[in-house]
């Protein structure tokens, strides 16, 4: 994933209409996008022979309900072998990040219950400061907030079918837009995580974990 490409796609989006960005969701599109490429590009021949695809807002039945995941790695004949979910949150973080937090963790609940074997992950975005107008000087600490991700990562280990409420793979994304370019600040993810939280890393630890768990699959490269 070219991640400075990637930000300063999203940077020039939202700051030509902020509102439209979010509430439209364009801004965040652009990394749903370009996940979903990097793992197409993935894909074993055998696999895309097998029709196994990428896909972008699958409507994926969980536990209780419908969940419409942000991207998935689909087998026509045994369904999600992999699902990652999505989400920016630009202003208000403090007031709202507990709430967000527990609502991905249920959202993981309800997908390891239905599909216990799939590799699960997900992608967090903050700025560094908000950049919605007037919250510019709003303080996000981001060494608190990756210790709790940190926290919901890291299902393995043999009994890794009955692990709940933690998610395989995890990437918390911390971007400067003040700067132009805008600048990844992974120099502030807290440095005693027990896990890898970068971006940078995400997709390869995705495949890695499918590949350790599914030995006999031919499914990513």
């Amino acid at each position: 994933m070219d991640i400075p490409a990637m930000l300063l796609e999203m940077h020039g989006v939202y700051t030509r209409d902020p509102v439209k960005a979010v509430r439209g969701q364009g801004f965040i599109k652009i990394l749903h996008r370009r996940l979903s490429d990097d793992l197409t590009a993935r894909l074993t021949p055998d696999s895309l022979k097998r029709k196994v695809a990428v896909m972008q807002e699958a409507t994926i039945f969980g536990s209780h309900k419908p969940k419409d995941v942000d991207v998935s790695v689909i087998d026509p004949a045994n369904g999600p072998l992999m699902m990652i979910g999505i989400r920016s949150q630009m202003s208000s973080v403090g007031k709202n990040v507990l709430t967000y937090y527990e609502q991905i963790i249920g959202e993981c609940i309800s997908l390891q219950d239905r599909f216990p074997m799939a590799v699960i992950g997900y992608i967090y975005l903050m700025p560094l400061r908000p950049i919605k107008a007037g919250l510019e000087h709003e303080t996000v600490d981001h060494v608190r907030y990756s210790q709790f991700y940190d926290a919901i990562t890291g299902r393995e280990g043999p009994t890794y079918r009955d692990i709940r409420g933690v998610f395989d793979q995890f990437a918390y994304i911390v971007v400067d837009f003040a700067t132009t370019p805008p600048v990844l600040r992974d120099d502030l993810l807290r440095p005693l995580l027990g896990h890898d939280l970068h971006i940078s890393t995400f997709v390869d630890r995705m495949v890695a974990t499918f590949k350790l768990r599914h030995l006999f699959l031919d499914v990513f490269t």
